[in-house]
């Protein structure tokens, strides 16, 4: 058992030394994506005492500002914090992957597993999962839940409920978690429904109601052939006798039925009732953060905020776009190039279970488990409606799971041979028993002999055969995962290199780091009782700035591109910022801002700032106080 703990903490190591390899570049970074920005803005208000959706806005559920703030809170608060925390999130995933894959398959698991987890430390890196996304950060909780599942063919209440809770957790940093979820309720309705009801399954409960159907049918019957309740205790005696004297012998309707049959044959009604009582228990979790949550922001008074930043925003936001099936084929062209490996895999799939695995289903039946948790997730791309590529990284983990479990099964694939080597000895002492009583006078015996014997070298040969090609499938599996290994080391080795070589050694702080720049030249020129206005670049520039926010939409976004959303007017807000009179104003230069709200814009710009300086596409405008 020692070894065991001793091997998991290796592996957990192994996973961290990978995860922290592969990201260490980003611990120099500000900001690797804008989402990660308002999630750290408003863990900060967070820390400071302020629920989110009050001080600072936004449509994600508050799990995410939650985690944020309890990184910064352990970590210190600062970016690096984030960064670290999206590595423990990386490294808890792949290893829940390992677990994962060690427990479906009793032969090859481990292999499985540790494919499944360096893929995903790998290929989470893709799809703008360098940044603290709410992707990568949700993965380990719902991992950690099929692991449970997985794990054990029948899940007592307690793990189910903690599944439930986890899940819940989870869908508290992103609601999508709910197809994760389903696709959960699903296997666990179908392990529920393939459990054997037995006498040791089935326990107390099923004894109870057979002992007492077979007494009371059985007593029923002999009181109306007695007609009497005083024979009826010769029901249990065993003897009852007639008018005439002689013996009768009671009436049994369950004669030769026993509990075994009973059970079988009511096996349906206690899979139905185990099977809602699984819903009840996972349901009860599931729902208790949520509930948690609501009771918080209804003590403080803030319950309607909480409700329109969570149900009602995200509830417009998808109904602002058409679903559009163009925009999702070139989205997936992207991700098939982009990922080669693991779609190749998930093609590979069909082909195996037909093809190598000859339709043993039954079998293969955790295979076709991992295909439906993928199916539930991307169900949840498609609800999305905009394919953002941090969206496809929900695929990942059961994605990783059946790549590894296609590539491990198919280059370690053995072959079926029809005869056996246990057939093939009973029938050579068959044959020289045959032989011995005949004094080998049957030719066609001594011929069926021969045969025999030259089946049994072919089968030596075959065992001895797989031994001979270990090195080959090692070498076939080493070819397929050498490209995106060696992409992936060589590439973040080289990041890690410059940003060491230009950090430390040059002592450039700011190398390769625009925000960090930008923030640089401003703390230099303000006080922190100014404001500053960013109207569609990066929010963590409020964040390193230390500075005053004019307004609680500091995600650019919002106001300028998704203002349907808002429980506010965009232009109303734009005069309500303007009105505190912020010293500088952010600009980027690209078009993703309404026309109308970028005319209201350039009025106040025209006539209260100029144009100071621009940094790498950055205007920066200045507020003229000659006016």
């Amino acid at each position: 058992m020692t070894k065991n703990i001793n091997q998991k903490i290796i592996i957990f190591l192994g996973f961290f030394g990978l995860s922290f390899f592969l990201r260490f570049w980003t611990l120099f970074v500000s900001v690797l994506d804008k989402d990660e920005s308002i999630y750290i803005l408003g863990a900060d208000s967070l820390l400071n005492g302020n629920l989110p959706y009050i001080n600072i806005w936004d449509n994600k559920p508050p799990g995410i500002f939650i985690l944020f703030s309890l990184a910064m809170l352990i970590l210190g608060n600062s970016i690096l914090s984030i960064r670290i925390l999206s590595i423990i999130a990386t490294t808890f995933t792949s290893y829940f992957l390992y677990r994962i894959g060690a427990a479906i398959d009793e032969k090859q698991g481990e292999k499985i597993g540790l494919l499944a987890g360096c893929l995903y430390g790998i290929f989470s890196l893709h799809n703008d999962g360098a940044a603290a996304n709410a992707e990568i950060l949700f993965a380990p909780f719902v991992t950690g839940a099929f692991l449970l599942l997985f794990r054990e063919h029948k899940l007592s209440n307690i793990k189910v409920f903690l599944v439930g809770l986890i899940l819940g957790m989870g869908m508290q940093i992103k609601y999508l978690v709910i197809m994760d979820v389903l696709g959960l309720v699903l296997l666990g309705s179908w392990q529920q429904l393939s459990l054997p009801v037995s006498l040791r399954q089935g326990g107390v409960k099923e004894s109870i109601l057979w002992f007492f159907h077979r007494i009371k049918n059985t007593a029923l019957s002999n009181f109306y052939l007695f007609k009497g309740g005083e024979r009826l205790r010769g029901i249990f005696s065993g003897v009852n006798r007639n008018e005439t004297g002689k013996p009768i012998k009671p009436i049994n309707n369950w004669q030769g039925f026993t509990q075994e049959n009973f059970i079988s044959r009511t096996a349906g009604i206690f899979k139905k009732f185990s099977l809602f009582k699984f819903y009840i228990i996972l349901g009860t979790g599931l729902i208790l953060p949520a509930i948690a949550i609501a009771v918080i922001y209804q003590f403080y008074g803030y319950f309607d905020e909480y409700i329109y930043a969570t149900l009602t925003a995200n509830s417009k936001y998808v109904a602002m776009l058409d679903f559009s099936w163009s925009n999702l084929l070139s989205r997936l062209n992207k991700q098939i190039l982009g990922n080669i490996l693991l779609w190749l895999c998930l093609f590979w799939s069909p082909i195996y279970l037909f093809v190598l695995a000859r339709r043993k289903f039954k079998q293969e039946r955790k295979l076709i488990y991992l295909l439906l948790w993928f199916c539930c997730t991307f169900l949840a791309v498609l609800l999305s409606k905009r394919f953002y590529n941090h969206y496809f990284l929900q695929l990942l983990p059961p994605l990783c799971l059946i790549s590894g479990y296609v590539i491990i099964k198919s280059v370690y694939f053995q072959p079926i041979v029809n005869l056996t080597r246990s057939k093939l000895g009973e029938e050579q002492n068959n044959l020289s028993h045959d032989e011995k009583a005949t004094h080998l006078k049957n030719k066609e015996l001594v011929s069926s002999q021969a045969n025999c014997k030259t089946q049994i070298a072919a089968l030596r040969n075959y065992l001895k055969f797989p031994s001979f090609l270990t090195n080959k499938r090692h070498i076939a599996l080493f070819l397929i995962l050498i490209y995106p290994l060696a992409q992936a080391g060589y590439n973040k080795l080289g990041k890690n290199l410059e940003f060491i070589y230009y950090r430390y050694i040059r002592g450039i702080d700011t190398w390769d780091d625009r925000e960090a720049f930008i923030a640089k030249y401003l703390r230099q020129r303000m006080t922190l009782d100014d404001y500053i206005y960013i109207v569609n670049y990066e929010p963590i520039i409020y964040y390193l700035v230390q500075t005053k926010i004019p307004t609680k939409y500091a995600f650019s976004s919002h106001l300028t591109a998704m203002s349907q959303i808002l429980p506010t007017d965009a232009i109303q807000e734009l005069e309500n910022i303007m009105q505190k009179k912020p010293i500088y104003i952010l600009l980027a230069e690209k078009d993703n801002i309404s026309p109308e709200y970028r005319n209201a814009l350039n009025q106040y710009l025209e006539t209260n700032y100029f144009l100071e300086t621009t940094i790498q596409n950055v205007q920066l405008y200045r507020q003229d106080v000659s006016n």
